[in-house]
Formats: C-alpha cells, structure tokens, sequence
C-alpha cells in the first residue's frame, strides 16, 4: 500500500457504513466522525483511487487492523483494516466482504471533501491512558487535518476527526434495538436456539409459550424473568461469535431497556 500516491489528488468523495446512529431515534442526523466503515475517494474518472476503512470488530471476521512498517523498521497496528485500490475492485470489495450484514452505504457532505491532499502519514497518537495509538492522518491545501482513528472502545467505530478531537462517552444507554450497540437489546432480530426451539429474539413476545405463561403465572416474576433472559443472550453471544467478540471488547457501564442492571456484564464475564 502506498499512500503516499494520494498526494496530490482532491477527496471527492466520503462514505460512510453503520454510522454512529443513537440520534436516528429523535431526528434524522448522524454523527460524521464514527462508523464502521469508511470510503475515502480521490480523485476522478478512471484514476479515482478509493480507501476503504472497515471495523475488525464488525467485518471481516479479522482479530487485527492492517499492520504497517515504519521507516525505524517497527510494524504497527491501525485497529482497523485499510484497502487502497481503484474504485471499481472498491464497489466490488464493499459489496462482498458481508453483504447480509452490511447496511446501506451513506453519502455525506464534509468540509474535506474537493479539496486536495497534500500530506498523509501514519502517526501516533497519545491519548489520556498514555499508550499510543496509531492512525492515518491527512492533511489538506487549506491546512485542515483528519485523522481515522479506531474506536474499540465504541463499539469497533472508526473515527474521522480532527486529531486530538475524540468523541466520548461516560455509559452505554441503550432503549431500542435500532440504537448504537442495538444489538445488545432483547428486541434486536438476532435468532438463536435454546430448549431445541428457535427463538426470534430475546424480547417476551418472542420467548416460546409455556414460558410467556410461567411468566405470568410465577410467584416471583422478576426472578424468572432475569433467569429466562439471561439464558436466552446467553445463548445469542454463544451462537454468534462476532456479536460475543464487540460483547467482551465493551468498556463502559451499560444500560439497556428490558434487561436487568448488571445482566448484560454478568454475561460478558462468564462468556470471557
């Protein structure tokens, strides 16, 4: 990969996969900077050259992000994985690498975009917990940076930002399963199998029968219902390995609607 080549060359287009959506519930906006993928496309025609930056932790089933050498003869990781090549092996790569999990491709406006690179670089990046963090950093003929950082910590997110400008949360509050972390939610459509039945989802409406009527007959219907739920994701997590690795990388407390506090933590300790 030589990204160096880029230089020289407007970024005419940015795309975005999977953006940080938990702003869909009350208004039709998404954040620009936090997706789990990303296109970066520059220039036009047939030498339009395309970026492609996808979250380990949601495609591709890869553990790591592209490994770089540096010039001390170092090799270092982005978190993420970056492909550089033409646009059209670009649409073909986007397309195939998981398309029944992939959502919809979105177009967005950046202040960025039609002017031209002058610089681009992989750098570190020392952040509060003092370890360093490696990324892409680009800068443009007007002098605005960007940088694409990875976001482990939101769940797999990559970050187009300003550096030293990062997003950040306290807790992971979740009311529905079209949110960010969504997939956490009892409602999410993530089928599994428990008791040699097939369950929808999680949600109550979904569990089988005898237990809908269990649950309303019982003298303690908080204590069967936090039984029930907590064998119902844990089947979820153990039957979708790509859901349990973003379930064992969450780093702040989490809050979901319909599940009991502290359940969801619980899980992710006995599934680690």
């Amino acid at each position: 990969m030589q990204l160096e080549t880029l230089i020289g060359s407007p970024l005419t287009g940015i795309e975005v996969c999977e953006p940080w959506a938990k702003a869909l519930t009350t208004q039709p906006a998404v954040r620009q900077d936090l997706a789990g993928a990303f296109v970066l496309t520059f220039g036009s025609g047939h030498t339009a050259t395309s970026l492609i930056c996808t979250s380990p932790l949601r495609y591709l089933h890869s553990p790591k992000g592209t490994v770089f050498g540096l010039a001390s003869g170092d090799a270092v990781s982005l978190g993420y994985r970056i492909t550089q090549c033409d646009v059209t092996d670009a649409s073909a790569l986007r397309n195939a690498v998981s398309p029944t999990q992939w959502a919809p491709w979105i177009r967005l406006a950046h202040s960025a975009t039609a002017q031209t690179l002058n610089h681009i670089d992989v750098t570190a990046e020392i952040w509060a917990a003092g370890s360093p963090s490696w990324g892409v950093d680009m800068t443009f003929a007007s002098g605005q940076r960007l940088r694409l950082n990875y976001r482990a910590d939101i769940d797999g997110c990559i970050e187009l930002a300003e550096p030293g400008h990062h997003f950040q949360i306290d807790r992971i509050t979740v009311d529905g399963p079209e949110q960010d972390f969504g997939w956490l939610h009892p409602a999410a459509p993530l089928d599994f199998i428990l008791d040699d039945q097939v369950w929808r989802s999680a949600k109550v409406a979904d569990w089988p029968h005898a237990l809908r009527k269990a649950l309303q007959s019982h003298q303690v219907p908080e204590a069967f219902y936090c039984q029930t739920m907590r064998r119902a994701l844990m089947a979820r997590f153990q039957q979708r390995p790509l859901l349990r690795q973003r379930l064992l990388a969450l780093r702040y407390p989490v809050q979901v609607k319909d599940v009991p506090e502290g359940l969801i933590e619980e899980i992710a300790q006995a599934l680690a």
